[in-house]
């Protein structure tokens, strides 16, 4: 296999065989399939001398090289585009190969408003090569970054193109460096920090008196501080007072960017130029200012519509004026307001959103308003609802001077407490079976306590009642004769517990099981014997996971028991 140089060109040092051939003659004879020449676009046609890889030789003739960049103008650091045509190397290829991987590489010296080289790479391709002729690969594109000190006209030259091509398995380089002819294929405006005329791409566009406007820019003076103004369309009279709050900054690079807030009021609508100055330097965006108009009815809404006293409501509004002060208050059916006001801003575009937490036990309706304003209102229904109180005891039964924890909501705020034992019926209450009672109403109306039994108190079914502020609630509560005590009283299955019994009959023997949810007994078991005061100890393991309680029973007397609750845990 040998290579067919072009005229001008020298052979190769030695013959190669096998893929490095191959790979070295793809290569050597890479192109670009030339289109017609873009607007804005160099070319040159320098001289190049290709080194092929592996020792297969050298070759060297002219390439006509073509590149155009975009954006005419960048800002230091940023990206700029290149699309690269390349015209066929100085040899052809000697041998036919399919779809072979290509990545090519053009390598662009810099000068003028910056120095060093830049790289465009296009895309991996797969190409077909046949013998005796040049290879081609489409016209391909990328991106490089212009340095970040580079500032004014910086013109490009093509150095040297690389191709890397990947052949049975291996990966084969190709440098072709411009030797003579070369020359700039294009220039790129840098606008660096305080060099050129600044740029401003935002704000833009149509906006409303009271939005807060986005800034963005370029080529500004490094660090600079920065104001906006407002101007007419002709950038004559530029009113500074047009823009309330306002954090432009420009960085190290040039590049302006913040935000500032129109002005609610003075700001007529029409076309203006908004501007940006820093350092004595400024750029201006055309801009539309057109103000919200109210019109018809005022909307608002309040969600929830109803709730207990503290409820707080979403109430939000659109169509109102914009720019202005809405008051939002609770009353009565005659429109009596009741106490806390809560004060809002409308938006630009006349809308809102407040939380009002509703107080008032008289409370019928919302009322928001403009100001103070007996038109520019509406009423939003709105009903308190009375949860009644509730009061739970835990545990629900107990024994004489056991202590009870009761808990509780929807009683009136703060109010004191009281609690007594009234029969199963509700009726005949009274404290004497309850020897301490230690219960509070907190703000939020959550009762929490704990009473005491007495230690004479009758065995039997009670109602435990509590009453705060002309509230009351009752409760099941439950006083035995007997009882028993777990510990622990909740555990994994495999547990063991102590067991201990109290006012059972003197000497009586005991019998102990666990029952599940409903009252059915369980495999777990165990016994016990009472001594002399009728009081046990003994032990229990846990190992059906059904139970949920254990009940001690006497064993000649079933029906005198006690039970107490345990929580099989993961």
């Amino acid at each position: 296999m040998s290579t067919t140089a072009r005229p001008g060109t020298r052979r190769p040092a030695r013959r190669a065989t096998g893929s490095l051939t191959a790979a070295a003659l793809l290569a050597a004879g890479l192109g670009t399939a030339l289109l017609p020449t873009a607007a804005h676009a160099g070319t040159v046609t320098p001289s190049v001398h290709c080194v092929l890889p592996a020792g297969q030789g050298e070759a060297t003739g002219p390439q006509s090289m073509n590149v155009v960049l975009t954006p005419a103008s960048a800002a230091p650091g940023s990206s700029v585009h290149a699309v690269v045509t390349l015209g066929t190397g100085p040899a052809n290829s000697t041998v036919s190969l399919s779809q072979v991987p290509t990545t090519p590489s053009l390598d662009l010296a810099m000068s003028g408003g910056a120095t060093g080289s830049v790289t465009v790479t296009g895309p991996t391709v797969n190409l077909d090569t046949v013998a005796g002729q040049p290879v081609q690969i489409p016209v391909y594109e990328g991106d490089f970054m212009v340095p970040a000190n580079a500032s004014g006209l910086v013109s490009f030259a093509p150095t040297r193109t690389v191709t890397k091509t990947v052949v049975f398995g291996s990966t084969y380089t190709t440098p072709c460096d411009v030797v003579s002819g070369g020359g700039a294929i294009g220039t790129v405006d840098v606008q660096g920090p305080g060099s050129g005329s600044p740029t401003l791409s935002s704000p833009t566009g149509t906006v409303r008196p009271g939005y807060t406007l986005p800034f963005a820019g370029l080529g500004f003076p490094a660090g600079a501080a920065a104001t906006p103004s407002l101007c007419p369309a002709d950038g004559s009279a530029c009113l500074p007072a047009a823009f309330g709050a306002s954090n432009l900054s420009v960085s190290a690079s040039g590049e302006l960017s913040g935000t500032a807030t129109l002005a609610t009021t003075g700001v007529p609508d029409g076309s203006y130029l908004v501007k940006a100055s820093a350092g004595g330097k400024e750029a201006s965006s055309p801009l539309t200012v057109e103000a919200f108009v109210q019109s018809g009815d005022r909307v608002a809404t309040a969600t929830p519509s109803s709730g207990p006293l503290g409820t707080v409501v979403t109430v939000t509004g659109s169509n109102w004026t914009a720019n202005t002060t809405v008051n939002i208050v609770q009353t009565d059916a005659g429109g009596l307001a009741g106490p806390g006001t809560v004060s809002a801003t409308t938006s630009p575009d006349g809308t809102f959103t407040v939380q009002y937490p509703v107080t008032d036990a008289a409370t019928t309706q919302i009322r928001v308003r403009e100001g103070i304003s007996s038109t520019k209102r509406v009423f939003l229904p709105f009903t308190v609802t009375v949860d009644p109180p509730s009061v739970v005891a835990a545990p629900a039964v107990t024994h004489r001077g056991g202590v009870v924890a009761v808990s509780g909501a929807h009683y009136p705020a703060g109010a004191a407490a009281t609690a007594v034992l009234c029969d199963a019926s509700g009726g005949s209450c009274g404290a004497a079976a309850l020897s301490g009672t230690a219960l509070s109403v907190a703000a939020d109306g959550t009762l929490s306590g704990t009473v005491t039994v007495a230690g004479n108190a009758a065995f039997g079914s009670y109602l435990l009642k509590v009453t705060a502020g002309g509230a009351a609630a009752t409760t099941p509560l439950t006083i035995q004769q007997r009882w028993i005590t777990l510990t622990p009283d909740a555990g994994p299955v495999g547990t063991w517990t102590t067991i201990t019994g109290t006012d059972y009959a003197d000497w009586a023997w005991i019998k102990l099981v666990g029952v599940d949810a409903t009252g059915k007994a369980t495999s777990d078991y165990s016994y016990a014997a009472a001594d002399g005061a009728g009081n046990w100890l003994t032990w229990m393991e846990v190992k059906d996971p059904r139970t949920t309680a254990i009940v001690a029973s006497e064993t000649f007397h079933p029906s005198k028991s006690a039970r107490a609750p345990f929580t099989v845990t993961p």
